[in-house]
């Protein structure tokens, strides 16, 4: 039953990329506008080697002081000792948790890394140039990651093409609930006010892609090296091929 549900999505979505332009673009990060070895190899080895003296550093400020208390109370150990919660951290962003607070964390790690001009965002050429281009199209572009919101705007505010941010009308992060859940997909439908087939999601993911079309929206697989194409969802090997697979 599931396959056959799968399998209608499918065909509908394939239908409806051919048919007409959705109103809105949500676009996945990691993988399908941005290379995954960035975040792996230059994003997290940053935040891994900085967060120990950045909470040393800002830990009295009341942001940072209540992102420790939430890392606290998740990991049911005293706000008080430093030491463990910066243990926390390295351990989580060791095994990649998807935590809100690491997450935000990470996000003010890496904003102090791009402000001092450590840190440059990567974003792959042809997801520039359709990006631009459906920007002046005039259709809604907005962003769907687990990693932060002030992550997402940094990245795209720092890249080789300049400052990307004014592309977009929105980000969405973990807040709104798992990447790998349908839940997600309605909030972020419910929040634009907009039908959730009128909303084209691209991901990197199959899983993500399957909460997506389980809410109704338009799917696309982009297929960067390294990733499997799916016959459950269409696909398409880069940004300038999502309108014409």
């Amino acid at each position: 039953m599931k396959y056959l549900i799968l399998k209608s999505v499918f065909f509908l979505s394939v239908f409806a990329l051919h048919a007409q332009r959705p109103a809105a673009i949500l676009t996945d990060i990691e993988g399908t506008t941005t290379s995954i070895s960035f975040v792996y190899d230059t994003l997290f080895p940053y935040a891994k080697e900085h967060v120990r003296d950045y909470l040393l550093a800002h830990h009295h400020e009341p942001n940072v002081a209540q992102l420790i208390q939430e890392v606290a109370q998740i990991a049911e150990i005293p706000h008080e000792d430093l030491s463990a919660v910066t243990q926390t951290l390295l351990t989580w962003m060791q095994q990649d948790k998807k935590i809100t607070p690491l997450k935000t964390l990470q996000g003010m790690l890496w904003k102090e890394g791009f402000e001092e001009g450590c840190l440059q965002g990567h974003v792959y050429r042809d997801a520039f140039e359709e990006l631009e281009q459906w920007h002046q199209q005039g259709i809604a572009l907005y962003v769907f990651s687990s990693g932060s919101v002030s992550a997402q705007k940094l990245l795209f505010g720092y890249t080789p093409y300049g400052d990307l941010t004014p592309y977009f009308s929105g980000y969405f992060d973990t807040k709104v609930g798992g990447k790998k859940e349908s839940s997600s997909y309605c909030n972020i439908a419910e929040y634009l006010a907009l039908a959730p087939e009128q909303i084209l999601f691209l991901s990197d993911v199959v899983e993500e892609l399957d909460a997506a079309a389980t809410a109704g929206m338009q799917t696309c697989l982009i297929v960067r090296e390294g990733t499997a194409r799916s016959s459950a969802h269409p696909s398409a090997v880069d940004f300038h091929k999502v309108f014409r697979e």
